[in-house]
């Protein structure tokens, strides 16, 4: 997969590409927003990484680039646990994983990291590239299941200490 950014006034947009079940998928639009997808063939013997490197051409082109990881903020969505947590626990994080991941990627805004079970806390760690749409994707997309309730979301630059945003 390969992923490009391009900041256009106040806003930042989105281009990325994959390879999956020989097709060449193409998604781009505004980071917060679901973009525009359109899977086209991918040609039996050209190599895959070729084939995205080439549609990419002219995006780089008009000033797309990768993401800086300094430009990132790490989202990270919590839940308050009984002593080390449940088996439940450990689905509830594979389900928030498996929810911003699609949630976020289809708004161009980011990844998960992964997650973790703690003593007291249940903690799923995220990359975003616009902090405002990650919270505000992370949290209409928990709503939408069902698993907003009980969560905190915070956020941290760099190296510093988390702070919570939401619920504000």
């Amino acid at each position: 997969m390969l992923k490009l950014y391009k900041k256009d006034g106040e806003r930042l947009r989105y281009w990325e590409a994959w390879v999956h079940d020989g097709a060449l998928t193409v998604h781009q639009g505004i980071v917060g927003e679901t973009g525009e997808d359109q899977q086209l063939p991918l040609p039996p013997e050209e190599d895959p990484d070729m084939v995205i490197a080439e549609a990419a051409g002219p995006w780089v082109d008009q000033g797309y680039d990768e993401p800086d990881p300094a430009e990132m903020t790490t989202l990270i969505v919590q839940y308050t646990v009984e002593g080390k947590g449940t088996g439940h626990d450990v689905e509830k994080r594979v389900a928030v994983e498996e929810l911003l991941t699609d949630a976020l990627g289809w708004t161009g805004n980011g990844e998960v990291e992964g997650g973790e079970l703690q003593e007291t806390s249940l903690r799923v760690y995220c990359r975003v590239m616009d902090a405002h749409a990650g919270v505000r994707t992370a949290v209409e997309a928990l709503d939408a299941e069902d698993l907003l309730e009980g969560a905190s979301i915070l956020l941290a630059k760099d190296d510093e200490e988390p702070r919570a945003v939401w619920p504000t």
